[in-house]
């Protein structure tokens, strides 16, 4: 047992003080990475369709085009009756409609023509031991931290104050993480880190102290406990073996 002593020793010292972060410096501030949703009208980045993204567009004088759906192809384009074929990739969907707008010009007299698109191209994720689902999710332009976690969701292992969003860094920028403490929000309705997500960024929700500590004790003396059985019920354990094969 004294084995057993020294690793829980340090988890609990881990779990009470050490595990939790300070957000990094260039995360937050006027000159910040992250960016007030409050703040902006729109994402800070405008949503550029890429493959295989797809395109549903809506022209409803114009039959040839109206109702189509296209996936860009890995080229970076589509193909539609009346005007053939249309390079869209690195594009808004305002600029492809533009686009859409001068080609059928010769057809059409002031064409009214509409985007939907479906975004399969741009991703943020989201992972950790305190949220209820995991995994990647579609970015569509305008995603913030609690419309990211109202869809993931967490669980009462969380912990709240924790929650981390990290940016990679791009064009030779530096990454960057934000410490979002969330019971602020959920519990005073303060929304000053209700922060804008772009793809490619991570959301990280760890365990809290105590479920951290649970976990670790439970990986520790679950051997031990799984030992223990081996030796009280050797009967249970031939009948097992005896079953699979």
């Amino acid at each position: 047992m004294p084995k057993v002593i020294a690793p829980l020793m340090a988890i609990l010292m881990l779990s009470l003080g050490c595990g939790a972060r300070q957000s990094t410096p260039n995360a937050e501030g006027p000159r910040g990475v992250f960016r007030n949703a409050g703040l902006h009208d729109v994402t800070q980045r405008e949503y550029r369709v890429d493959p295989p993204d797809e395109i549903i567009i809506r022209a409803p004088d114009i039959k040839e085009i109206d109702g189509t759906h296209q996936v860009v192809r890995p080229d970076g384009k589509i193909s539609l009756e009346l005007v053939g074929e249309v390079l869209v990739a690195g594009k808004t969907p305002s600029e492809i409609s533009e686009d859409l707008k001068k080609l059928v010009s010769n057809f059409y007299v002031k064409p009214e023509i509409r985007l939907d698109v479906v975004a399969n191209s741009k991703f943020y994720y989201v992972f950790g031991f305190g949220t209820s689902s995991t995994g990647k999710q579609p970015y569509l332009g305008r995603v913030t931290i609690v419309s990211a976690l109202a869809t993931a969701g967490y669980t009462p292992d969380a912990w709240p104050q924790q929650i981390r969003l990290s940016r990679p860094g791009r064009n030779g920028e530096p990454n960057a993480t934000v410490v979002v403490d969330f019971t602020k929000v959920t519990e005073y309705g303060d929304l000053t880190q209700n922060y804008l997500i772009e793809d490619g960024d991570v959301i990280d929700v760890p365990y809290n102290p105590l479920s951290a500590v649970s976990f670790g004790l439970q990986r520790i003396l679950g051997p031990i406990s799984g030992a223990a059985a081996v030796v009280t019920t050797p009967v249970g354990i031939i009948s097992t073996a005896r079953a699979t094969k």
